[in-house]
């Protein structure tokens, strides 16, 4: 579980500021949206509200950066780059003091212990990096902490000539994480240093808007669980679909139905081993794959329902832009539900219908699930407290002279029969565009 945030002079975040999941005891309603059985209660779900340039994304960004930085273990050849990185990404409007370092802290749990890594990065490397377990507002005890020649291992009992490894690692790569370094290399044997590489490199799952048709098709194709779930969606959320299943066709028979000039650039394309995407609109059709000596084209069917509950097999392009949006979001809703992951989704919304986005998040707020889902939107039909969000559940971001600042509903008094939208449009809490005179 993601408990806790913390960013300083990364992008729009000019100051320290925080992001939480944690519970208002007081609030009652929706239960069911809040873990209880770990190291302390967590919260389901997290909606994110702001304008357009509020800094929303770049919270999501700053995540993104954390789990690559912790699970990948870089070379020195990447130095120039990662002072590119810190140039590009501290706060700039203006820059005080160009020496301070971009801090990021995350706060989590993985196996009923929860952890506090940290790290802080100037145009130097890294200037300082640790593990910590946390006490949850008592004393919290150090795993292992860095600078920017040496590591000290507080609780794992480390030979000095592999400390030694892991101090030259980070001398030729001052950009490099010891966290991720040790996971790679399996060079210190201790629980809480793998449990907190693995939570960033299996638990942690930020998901880009795309519309990558045939990678979906080869990711369903594999996962049976994954394609039921797709059906289970669909008819929960109202789309007309019963179910999606994938039409494998010979590559020889998919050529005859073809024009002459596409069947020729396909075989020599695939004859070269090259993969081959059909694209129409803009829309990736299918895939063209290899499987036992064989080329075979994929592509997803859907199932429509029709007259008097009739049946019609349709393809993609007979498809809105909002269901194929929608398909691609149903990874990162099963990797949550199923898998235990925290997922985090930039605009949930984009290009899906409010009526779809509700029941999506209304779906996942009923699961039986161990998974938190964080999620960016301008959608405000979700700001539903008697239907499917808690106040503690949303967020706001705002920019005040180019800085972002984040806080809570929960910081306001917000009584449970209220509407949340309306005061949100409103201008209540803040947090929605200034708009000048045109």
């Amino acid at each position: 579980m993601l408990y806790r945030v913390i960013i300083d002079n990364y992008k729009s975040f000019a100051e320290e500021t925080a992001f939480d999941l944690f519970p208002n005891p007081k609030r009652e309603t929706f239960p069911n949206h809040v873990y209880g059985e770990g190291a302390t209660p967590v919260l389901k779900s997290t909606a994110i509200y702001g304008a357009n340039g509020a800094g929303k994304s770049n919270l999501i960004k700053g995540i993104q950066f954390i789990k690559e930085f912790t699970t990948t273990m870089s070379t020195g050849k990447d130095a120039q780059k990662m002072r590119n990185w810190y140039l590009n990404n501290r706060f700039k409007l203006p820059v005080e003091d160009e020496s301070k370092p971009i801090t990021m802290v995350v706060e989590f749990e993985n196996n009923s212990q929860a952890y506090i890594y940290c790290i802080e990065i100037d145009i130097d490397g890294v200037k300082s990096e640790s593990l910590l377990l946390s006490g949850l507002g008592k004393s919290n005890h150090v795993v292992f902490q860095r600078d920017r020649e040496s590591v000290v291992f507080k609780k794992a009992k480390v030979v000095e000539s592999i400390k030694k490894i892991l101090e030259r690692q980070i001398a030729e790569n001052p950009f490099g994480s010891v966290l991720a370094i040790n996971g790679v290399l399996h060079l210190v044997e201790d629980e809480h240093m793998r449990n907190a590489f693995l939570w960033f490199l299996e638990k942690l799952e930020v998901i880009e808007i795309s519309r990558d048709i045939p990678w979906l098709i080869e990711h369903f194709k594999e996962n049976a669980d994954m394609m039921n779930f797709v059906g289970e969606i669909f008819t929960k959320v109202g789309l007309g679909i019963q179910s999606l299943y994938i039409k494998d066709e010979s590559f020889d028979q998919w050529l005859k139905n073809v024009s002459q000039e596409e069947g020729k650039v396909a075989d020599i394309m695939t004859n070269k081993g090259l993969s081959l995407s059909k694209m129409i609109d803009d829309v990736p059709m299918l895939t063209v794959t290899e499987e036992d000596g064989k080329r075979l084209v994929r592509e997803f069917v859907f199932q429509q329902i029709g007259r008097n509950g009739s049946l019609c097999d349709m393809d993609v392009m007979s498809q809105s832009t909002g269901t194929l949006r929608l398909l691609t979001l149903i990874p990162a809703i099963y990797f949550a539900i199923n898998k235990g992951k925290t997922v985090l989704i930039d605009e949930i919304d984009n290009g899906i219908h409010p009526m779809l986005i509700k029941n999506l998040v209304k779906f996942f707020g009923e699961s039986k699930s161990n998974g938190q889902l964080i999620y960016t939107t301008h959608e405000t039909a979700l700001l539903n407290q008697q239907e499917l969000l808690r106040p503690d559940e949303v967020w706001f971001v705002e920019k005040v002279e180019g800085c972002t600042k984040m806080y809570s509903l929960n910081d306001f008094k917000i009584h449970k029969t209220i509407s949340i939208e309306n005061g949100y449009l409103d201008g209540r809490f803040g947090a929605i565009p200034f708009i000048g005179t045109l």
